[in-house]
This record gives C-alpha cells, structure tokens and sequence, in this order.
C-alpha cells in the first residue's frame, strides 16, 4: 500500500479553514499525515488510534489534535468491516495552516497561547471535559456555515483549546516524526498488519518480512522510529484493547486476557500493571466506580 500525504484540502498556502465530513462505513486512510492542522471529532465509531508513537483506542465523542505533518492512524475495530453489521463511521474534521492565526491577529497574548497550543500539537492532544463539550458544539456550527461566519466560529475554537488545561497529550516527548515515504509505507503496513493481528501469537520475524529485514534489522529500525521497543508496542496495542473489554462486566479477566493475544494470564497480569500501573482488576473496579 503506498503511502500517503493526504492533500484533501485545498487551502494549503491560503487563509482558509475546511470543514471535511466523513459519513463512511470505517475510516480508511493508510497511517498518513498532513500538511495542515488538524482537528477530529468523531461522532460514531470506535477502535484503535495511533498517533505518532502512542497507541490506544478511541470511541463515540472523540476530539483529537494534530499539528502538520504527524502521522496518525484511525482504525475501526473489525467489526466495521462486517458488511452484514451496516455499521458506518460519521466524523467531522476541521482543517487550517499553523500560521493562520498569525495572520488574522497582532494580539501579542493570544499569538502567544495559540503557539504553545501548537507546540503541544505535535505530540498530538486529545480533549475532554468541558472544553470537548463546547468545541464540538463550535465544530458544528462551522459545518453549517462559510465566509466570515465561519472564521469567526472558527478562532472561538482556538480560543477554547489554546486556554483549555483538559487535554491529555498523547505520543511521548522523544517522539521525532518521519514522514520519509519509505519509513511511512513500512510503518503503514506494520501497523496494519498489528491492529488486524494482535489477538494471536505474532512472530517476529513475520513482521520483518514486511519491511524484508531480518529480526535484528527490524528491532534497530523500530527502536530507532519510535523510540519504543516492538514488544512494548504489541502490547501496548493489547493492553489498549484489554483496558476497553473490562469496562464489560460480561467479560471474566481470564477470558480478556486471551481475547488480547496472551498465552497465560501470569504474562497479562505483568504487562497490564507495567503499561497501566494498576492491575485488570483493580482497573475494572475504577471504572464501575466512577460510573
């Protein structure tokens, strides 16, 4: 699959913004970047977002930002897939160049927290509480308008985020992107091949032969990317998946774990406290307490 920089909006270079709206059965872009800002919400769908080197899921309600050039992944969960479910993706995702506030603006204040704001960005942020509430109201009034309306609704937004302090950042701090077509068309069908996979034992050197390397080429090569380890990004990916199946009371913990691609739980339990810092257990009893 080749890889791709998503030139869907025509505004590069220009004082514009786009409002793009996604009504599909799943998403479908390969791992990809842009070179715009920008930001998703996503009305319905769930499954497994990787941004930069995080990887985790995302569900109905979701509003995430990405500075340009970062690449990302939105991948349903297969279930999406199933022609017989009729399941389909609805998102909104509002694009703009990174210096266009610059340019509509000399206020010094606001110049300088719509920059940090885009500092933050390139790691990728995800947003909630009030802020996520608000934003998509704004998002959606965007949707419906143009011209100066639009531009208006659109630096209230920025004004929410830049001012916002309910966001979590998402790829760690060493996080260096590439958007090397190479490096992308390889981390593209890895990543793939992981999110359709992961369920079942995955050998390292099937995933090598993807990118025709040896094992040990591989690790380097991976390591180097993502600044993480392959095997802590397989489970990653499974404990990301196990974290959303105890949110399910219908789920014994011993059934999870092998539903994540782990051969015995004593594995699990191990990874699950090193990535989460709480055992399965005492993550399910969060959750049901704070429902």
């Amino acid at each position: 699959m080749k890889p791709e920089l998503i030139v869907d909006a025509p505004i590069i270079g220009e004082k514009k913004i786009w409002v793009k709206k996604i009504y599909k059965p799943h998403f479908d872009h390969p791992f990809h970047f842009h070179k715009l800002c920008e930001l998703t919400w996503v009305e319905k769908s769930y499954g497994k977002l990787i941004i930069g080197d995080y990887v985790g899921n995302f569900a109905e309600g979701e509003l995430v930002l990405s500075s340009p050039e970062l690449p990302h992944l939105w991948k349903c969960d297969a279930v999406f897939y199933k022609k017989r479910k009729k399941l389909h993706t609805k998102a909104l995702g509002l694009y703009f160049p990174p210096d266009l506030i610059n340019k509509v603006t000399d206020d010094t204040g606001s110049i300088r927290l719509y920059n940090d704001l885009m500092h933050r960005a390139e790691r990728g942020l995800r947003f909630h509480g009030e802020t996520r509430t608000k934003t998509i109201e704004k998002i959606k009034e965007a949707a419906q308008c143009s011209g100066l309306v639009q531009l208006g609704i659109f630096l209230q937004i920025v004004d929410l985020l830049s001012k916002s302090k309910e966001f979590a950042v998402l790829a760690s701090v060493g996080y260096k992107s590439s958007t090397n077509e190479n490096d992308m068309e390889r981390f593209n069908d890895v990543y793939q091949f992981l999110l359709k996979n992961f369920h079942r034992d995955i050998m390292l050197e099937e995933v090598a032969r993807i990118c025709n390397m040896s094992p040990n080429a591989f690790c380097r090569f991976f390591k180097q990317k993502t600044q993480k380890t392959f095997t802590r990004f397989v489970n990653e990916i499974r404990i990301g998946h196990a974290r959303k199946l105890l949110q399910n009371e219908n789920y014994s913990i011993k059934d999870i774990c092998y539903e994540c691609g782990y051969n015995n739980p004593v594995n699990f339990f191990s990874f699950f406290k090193q990535i989460t810092g709480q055992t399965p257990k005492a993550f399910r009893q969060h959750i049901q307490n704070i429902k």
